[in-house]
């Protein structure tokens, strides 16, 4: 954990002792049909299957596809370039010509900045690829590691990227919902995939919610919820009587869910609060003012929950909203009394205004409010088309006055993010109507705060930072000697930077949503919660991002010799005694130290080909803080002679040949 902040630490000043104008990534430009776009990518490399757009503001077709920018080399020296590619794709290094096609050359680096300019034309035939490594003296072949690759502030760029987070905010506002317009929009459940979600569903509110906090939220959600998508639908004299009304028909006639939570659980509680990763998104229910990592606040939980209900919903988040942010972490119903008992007993209890509400009026309130469009998914019947919202201006929704804004709903909108939606609504909308699996990826990162828990790139996770926090969680209870084999709070979460490379698609959307029954790091004090609503664009588009297709070119059975000679290189008899730290199948490991590895059979189903021979060549190259002994040199040699001649990846085949047979 040590090694990976100092790494990280060293790679953010790495970034800023760059030019003021440098930023992470390289530009990608996107030609088609005669139009253009652009974007930013981490990595030089790129995944198009046939038949597909590259963006999803240029139509599919034909396209040429263009990155600029900088390697910033930490040193001098002589390198290898190395390109995986479908189509033509060429490259030049500091003006020079280097790659005509796939393959490897050597170049020369400097220390510091040097200029990349890479093209691919799109196949004639198939699905578009292209992957660029290097390797060099002290290191076999790798990706381009993200950290290295900048490139200068870009004003095309930018306003790219604001097109982009309009339109990502005109999907997650649901602005369709009201101003329907089939021939501008796609039709549910189509295109883009964040367009036409369901917002929560509003059946058993009055069981889970106190009415009080349900009128406060409906009359000012963002002064409860920063960031919040809900709006505030009423507005001016009598706003807060009319949200009260609505809360009351929401509420009317319901029992709360029946049961209690045993409060003495708090402590355990707060250690789950810090175990589960809870703390990397959410502040604690006792913090006040505004949080530093921006995390979402939990001091009305007290005030919105019925205890029973908070209880439940712990352990099925998604089960009144299926594309709800809030993970899935598959509580026991011990533990989820736990967790709820330490949130009711330090939320702040707010003294509200209790207005009586007339459920009557709120269920008229109801329909002329556009709850339901949202809500339920009925037609808009009162709202103004979108073709007419567009000829409006800056009016309704899009104002920033109140007057402007009038009975239109208020979502709080800064200033860049109405500068977004303009600049979106400026295009012909088509873009809503398709999608691309990379940049779906990329979105939901940010979405569902995956560098809450993991570290990616040069960015330190949320929970690494808020540790001291977590700490005095665990330390509120009385202390527990550790037990071999149990999990270990300071143990590091694996890092997000290397995810679609190395995760086999089947295997990383099934994990993603929760669908995987063993847990592949026993030793870890949290768990991988399940997001099933995303799980599998998530791991697509991860895979893209790295140029890497869906699903990889199916293997022959494996050969009876190089399966036994795998065999024999993980024992201790002439091996490289593997089975010291990893389980085989139904086999422990034989001297576990602290935690065992992660068991071969797990590995031969979760792991894509080119990774594993990456990181059994180079392991710390991958993950600083990894266990993992490096067995061979920067040739590729290893200390055992045979099999193989010592020739290491021969050797590492053997080994992955047998593990494939492992069940």
């Amino acid at each position: 954990m040590l090694l990976r902040r100092l790494l990280c630490l060293l790679a953010a000043t790495i970034a800023t002792t760059l030019s003021a104008q440098d930023l992470p990534g390289l530009k990608v430009t996107f030609t088609s049909a005669g139009k253009t776009d652009v974007r930013s990518d981490r990595l030089l490399a790129l995944y198009v299957p046939a038949g597909q757009a590259p963006s999803p503001f240029l139509a599919a077709g034909p396209f040429i596809a263009k990155w600029e920018g900088d390697l910033q080399s930490p040193l001098r020296g002589t390198f290898k370039l190395s390109a995986e590619s479908s189509g033509k794709f060429k490259l030049s290094l500091n003006g020079q010509p280097l790659l005509d096609g796939p393959g490897i050359k050597t170049g020369q680096l400097n220390k510091g900045a040097n200029r990349i300019v890479a093209e691919i034309a799109s196949a004639d035939k198939g699905d578009t690829f292209v992957r660029l490594s290097w390797a060099s003296k002290d290191f076999p072949l790798e990706p381009i590691p993200p950290t290295l690759l900048t490139h200068p502030a870009d004003k095309e760029l930018d306003a790219a990227m604001q097109r982009r987070e309009g339109r990502l905010l005109f999907a997650q506002m649901n602005c369709a919902a009201c101003h329907a317009d089939a021939a501008l929009v796609p039709a549910k459940g189509t295109g883009m995939p964040e367009h036409g979600q369901i917002a929560p569903l509003l059946s058993e509110l009055g069981t889970k919610f106190k009415a009080p906090f349900l009128a406060d939220w409906i009359h000012d959600p963002h002064s409860i919820r920063p960031h919040s998508l809900m709006p505030k639908i009423f507005a001016g004299a009598g706003a807060e009587q009319k949200a009260a009304d609505l809360a009351a028909m929401l509420t009317q006639g319901a029992t709360p869910k029946a049961g209690a939570v045993d409060l003495k659980l708090a402590p355990q509680g707060g250690e789950l609060f810090a175990n589960l990763g809870c703390i990397a998104c959410h502040q604690r229910p006792d913090a006040e003012g505004k949080d530093a990592q921006d995390r979402v606040p939990m001091g009305h939980i007290a005030d919105k929950w019925h205890p029973a209900a908070l209880m439940e919903y712990l352990q099925d988040p998604a089960k009144h909203y299926p594309a709800t942010r809030m993970p899935h972490f598959r509580l026991e119903e011990e533990e989820a009394s736990q967790l709820a008992a330490y949130l009711l007993v330090n939320s702040r209890q707010v003294k509200r205004k209790a207005l009586a509400g007339d459920a009557a009026r709120g269920a008229a309130l109801i329909v002329s409010g556009g709850c339901l469009n949202c809500h339920a998914g009925m037609p808009a019947t009162t709202q103004p088309t979108l073709a007419t919202v567009l000829k409006a201006g800056d009016k309704g929704c899009l104002s920033a006055d109140d007057k402007a804004r009038a009975t239109a709903p208020d979502f709080a909108l800064t200033s860049a993010q109405r500068a977004s939606l303009k600049a979106f609504l400026a295009t012909d909308l088509a873009s809503l109507k398709q999608d691309t699996p990379a940049e779906f990826a990329e979105r939901q990162i940010k979405n569902l705060n995956c560098v809450a828990c993991h570290s990616r790139d040069a960015t330190l996770s949320t929970w690494t930072k808020v540790d001291g926090e977590a700490k005095k969680l665990r330390d509120a209870l009385p202390p527990k000697e550790h037990v071999e084999g149990e999990p270990v709070h300071d143990a590091p979460i694996p890092p997000l930077t290397w995810l679609g490379e190395k995760l086999r698609h089947d295997w990383m959307s099934k994990f993603i949503a929760g669908q995987i029954e063993y847990k592949p790091r026993p030793w870890l004090i949290g768990q991988m919660p399940a997001f099933a609503h995303y799980a599998d664009g998530l791991a697509l588009g991860l895979n893209h991002q790295h140029g890497l297709p869906q699903k990889e070119a199916a293997e022959p059975a494996g050969d009876a010799e190089k399966i036994a000679n795998g065999e024999k290189l993980i024992g201790d008899a002439g091996g490289f005694n593997c089975i010291t730290c990893h389980a085989v199948g139904d086999t422990e490991a034989t001297a576990v130290f602290e935690a065992p590895a992660i068991n071969f059979a797990q590995s031969a189903e979760r792991l894509r080909k080119g990774y594993y021979h990456r990181w059994v060549l180079a392991p710390t190259r991958i993950d600083p803080d990894t266990k993992m002994p490096k067995y061979a040199d920067p040739e590729g040699m290893t200390q055992l002679t045979d099999p193989y001649e010592g020739k290491g990846p021969a050797q590492f085949e053997a080994i992955r040949e047998y593990i494939r047979t492992v069940k």
